[in-house]
């Protein structure tokens, strides 16, 4: 009959006691290396993969940036309506630029939000159409020249040009003359106003309401835009596993653009993104990045390049 483990004469039980302690070490060294492992591949496919998240470290001071217009709405005086009554009757007159400084110098004086609204679609449409406007010229193509390349050069992407050329393709013809437009955009989110402005220089160009962080947890610090994604898939914190574009349990709509703060590395995860819940737009809502509206950020999306700067304000 075998004998157990731990048979043996008295002095040799020792022995074999320090033998089961040793193993016992062996093991928990396989354990460590093991959750190290998996903790590092978790960590690596949050670093690649969009993520809705809160900063690790707690939020640094508010940046003391004024909007650029008010986000309170007053009642809109007589001459205000009198004003927006003219710049409507400019664009149904085909009157585009006339209709552009009417409404230039009126949001620049007050917060009305036809007004801004009304602003903003024109800015728009003028930028996408052939119309010259300040900003707008044109540039002719050199050979050894791609879209990419101009695009760049410009600070402007791709698709902009394309729209405002009407091309249908990438191709483009050295000699030939294209529209480009150097506004110099940036981005301010208001997280009182839950608005994006889109500035151009130091003009508002487009406002887009947003959901921003529940609690303030969106952090207002200024970040840059250094990714953007089609179709981006999304990991889920809880257990960094990735949910893919068209799952219904993927929260980030139709596009992402990861932001980084320079001045403050260690707030990671923060991005802005689309949303299939429409009902969250215009309040705190996010987990703490920016939420657009899938239409709206899609225009937003083709209109920024990446290290579009972006400021958070209280």
């Amino acid at each position: 009959m075998a004998k157990p483990i731990y048979a043996g004469t008295y002095q040799n039980r020792g022995g074999g006691r320090w033998k089961n302690v040793f193993i016992v070490i062996i093991l928990i060294q396989i354990l460590i290396v093991v959750i190290y492992l998996i903790t590092s591949r978790g960590k690596k496919a949050e670093a690649e993969t969009p993520v809705e998240q809160t900063p690790a470290a707690p939020a640094p001071a508010p940046l003391d940036l004024a909007p650029t217009a008010p986000f309170v709405q007053t009642e809109t005086s007589p001459e205000t309506k009198a004003t927006l009554s003219d710049a409507q009757a400019a664009i149904d007159g085909g009157q585009l630029a006339d209709a552009k400084i009417m409404l230039d110098k009126l949001v620049a004086s007050t917060p009305d939000a036809e007004a801004i609204k009304m602003l903003g679609d024109l800015n728009i449409r003028l930028l996408k159409s052939p119309m010259m406007i300040p900003g707008k010229e044109y540039y002719a193509i050199q050979s050894g020249d791609y879209l990419q390349k101009i695009a760049k050069n410009y600070n402007i992407t791709v698709p902009l040009i394309k729209q405002m050329n009407g091309l249908e393709t990438d191709v483009i013809r050295s000699g030939a003359r294209l529209l480009v437009y150097n506004g110099n955009f940036s981005i301010r989110v208001s997280k009182s106003g839950n608005t994006l402005d889109l500035m151009a220089g130091k003009q508002l160009f487009k406002r887009y309401s947003v959901g921003t962080g529940k609690f303030g947890k969106t952090p207002s610090i200024e970040f840059t835009v250094v990714d953007k994604i089609v179709e981006p898939p999304w990991t889920r914190p809880a257990d960094n596993k990735q949910i893919e574009y068209g799952d219904p349990e993927n929260v980030l709509g139709t596009r992402w653009m990861k932001i980084v703060s320079n001045d403050h590395p260690e707030i990671t995860g923060f991005g802005i993104h689309g949303t299939w819940e429409r009902d969250s737009i215009g309040k705190q809502s996010s987990a703490g990045c920016i939420r657009m509206l899938n239409e709206d950020v899609e225009e937003l999306f083709d209109l920024i390049p990446r290290k579009t700067p972006v400021t958070i304000t209280e």
